[in-house]
């Protein structure tokens, strides 16, 4: 323990200092800044890194991984993440970014984590998952990008034909059905059966291999002709192969039910 953590606190440099690292890796440095005044009270030096807006196939997402790899003797590795992750999105933009305007699904996502867990009103505006599959979110009429939480009478007028929801997120979904079942009935992709789980990935950071999981899902979910050949767990645990050296699906799946269509208990 270094500190409280969250993206609101600084690690305690006393702390720090007892661990004796060698370098310093943040993801939370509100500005060079704080960076530089937690260098210089623990003497250590410390590198900021960045996620970018999206997280997701960022561009700094790759100038972090790169910087790491510099540092750390281990730039062949970083450039294998790189290539990998470019190869992801490649793949996945050239299973879809032929579909036409009129096939291209309106989909909507929710129970998105941002500070803790929500339920169907938070979502995203130009989610990256989305994007990566040509998929049509409807969010994106608001113009705003990134964490957003939209009021229930405006997901009512959208009126999604399908809609994902994260796995950490559901639980609280499911009590506010309990609460408010005549609200969710009032969407077709739940009279539909077109609801849909795929894994969390943002707990304060992102976890990239499970992002890049959840879109190929996406992506055969909306058009599973383009994906026949793809097993979503499958295709999971290729990746975690990939960035962690394991497979890691199975857990997941124990963990947040997995992929899946899920339903509501009437």
């Amino acid at each position: 323990m270094i500190g409280q953590g969250g993206p609101n606190s600084a690690p305690d440099p006393e702390k720090l200092l007892a661990i004796q690292p060698e370098v310093v890796f943040t993801t939370y440095a509100t500005d060079q800044a704080a960076a530089n005044t937690l260098q210089s009270k623990t003497g250590i030096p410390v590198v900021a890194l960045s996620y970018g807006t999206t997280s997701t196939f960022d561009p700094k997402v790759n100038d972090s991984l790169t910087t790491i790899g510099t540092i750390l003797g281990l730039e062949g590795r970083a450039t294998e993440l790189v290539e990998l992750i470019a190869g992801f999105q490649a793949d996945l933009d050239a299973r879809t970014r032929d579909v036409a305007e009129e096939d291209q699904r309106r989909v909507y996502v929710g129970g998105l984590g941002s500070r803790g867990t929500h339920g169907i009103e938070s979502t995203q505006g130009r989610y990256a998952l989305f994007d990566a599959v040509h998929a049509r979110n409807v969010v994106d009429e608001t113009g705003k990008t990134g964490s957003v939480m939209i009021d229930k009478e405006q997901i009512i007028r959208w009126d999604p034909d399908k809609i994902f929801f994260d796995g950490a997120g559901w639980a609280a979904v499911l009590d506010d059905y309990r609460k408010n079942a005549e609200f969710y009935q009032t969407l077709s992709a739940v009279r539909n059966g077109e609801l849909y789980a795929i894994l969390p990935y943002n707990f304060y950071t992102t976890n990239l291999e499970t992002a890049i999981a959840d879109a190929y899902f996406i992506g055969a979910v909306l058009y599973p002709d383009r994906f026949s050949d793809i097993d979503p767990a499958a295709k999971a645990d290729d990746l975690y192969r990939s960035f962690l050296g394991t497979a890691a699906y199975g857990r997941m799946a124990e963990t947040y039910g997995g992929f899946r269509r899920l339903a509501f208990d009437t």
